[in-house]
């Protein structure tokens, strides 16, 4: 038997129709673009100890219960369509064209790791709990996304859906995060921290191991940060405490996405010195604006 290499293990995913069920035809198996030594999700299930003393002092040990799956992808944030699964299950909405505002249509998908030709893991029913976006001048553009899934299935052969290799896509950078509107002012940026969450919950039912789609507690908590070089104390007086629009381009036209908070609202700027320079950060949290009907809308360029 061959012992796996990190290197060789390749991921992919699967939008559902049906929460918690792999599709195996009329559907797109997106390559999922995993670093080389990215961890893969992981699967536990609830341990259901035994109260039933036995002979000689001894326990009558545990049952195995519900199956819980967590983790996280880490991806260098791009232009390609496998993010649209991802993007959608976090705003809990679908793209209508090119506009994906968060509301209420939650959705789910598969990831499918393939260890060697005859070992594959998939895990179904996965949701987005939250992601972030983060850069810094002269660096990559990063992503992390945070899921909770339903069930997992070690197998030996592949999905029936060939894998939709990625071509031509855009691997972000900093200089392509062309434009950073604050309050209805562009600053000079040296970091950007953007970070929404939603607290997906376990529904376990009789009957079954796996439980029922995820539901939601509390409300979407959305943030976005910036830390930019200090040129004026003009975005002192622009920043009111009141609901302001904050909005960041990343790529092109036709290769790109544009985050949009249409009511932000923003904390004391903080000053800082650091490298020789003078800066001040900001913090925005996103509010409901009833124009657009909700409190975080992404944009394809």
């Amino acid at each position: 038997m061959a012992l796996v290499s990190s290197s060789d293990i390749t991921s992919s995913i699967i939008a559902e129709t049906v929460f918690g069920v792999t599709p195996t035809a009329t559907a797109t198996r997106y390559e999922l673009p995993l670093g080389a030594d990215a961890a893969l999700l992981t699967a536990a299930a609830t341990t259901i100890a035994s109260p039933t003393k036995r002979p000689n002092r001894a326990s009558n040990g545990s049952r195995r219960g519900m199956v819980n799956l967590e983790g996280s992808l880490d991806i260098r944030f791009q232009n390609h369509a496998f993010m649209d699964v991802l993007l959608q299950s976090a705003l809990s909405n679908t793209f209508a064209t090119k506009v994906l505002k968060a509301g209420t249509v939650d959705s789910s998908f598969s990831v499918i790791h393939k260890l060697a030709n005859d070992m594959y893991k998939t895990y179904a029913g996965n949701m987005v709990t939250g992601f972030s976006i983060s850069t810094t001048g002269n660096d990559e553009v990063k992503s992390s996304w945070n899921l909770i899934g339903a069930s997992v299935t070690d197998g030996a052969t592949d999905n029936a859906l060939a894998v939709t290799a990625i071509t031509g896509a855009t691997e972000f950078l900093a200089s392509e995060v062309q434009s950073i509107t604050v309050a209805g002012q562009t600053l000079s940026v040296a970091e950007l921290t953007f970070e929404t969450t939603l607290d997906r919950t376990r529904r376990p039912v009789l009957g079954s191991n796996t439980g029922l789609q995820f539901g939601v507690n509390g409300t979407r908590e959305t943030t976005v940060t910036v830390r930019a070089y200090r040129e004026s104390f003009a975005i002192n007086s622009a920043i009111t405490g009141l609901a302001q629009a904050v909005s960041f381009d990343i790529g092109t036209t036709g290769a790109g996405y544009r985050f949009q908070l249409p009511a932000a609202y923003g904390d004391m700027p903080v000053d800082s010195i650091s490298d020789g320079s003078a800066f001040v950060t900001i913090t925005f949290k996103a509010g409901y604006d009833a124009t657009s009907g909700t409190d975080l809308v992404i944009t394809k360029l």
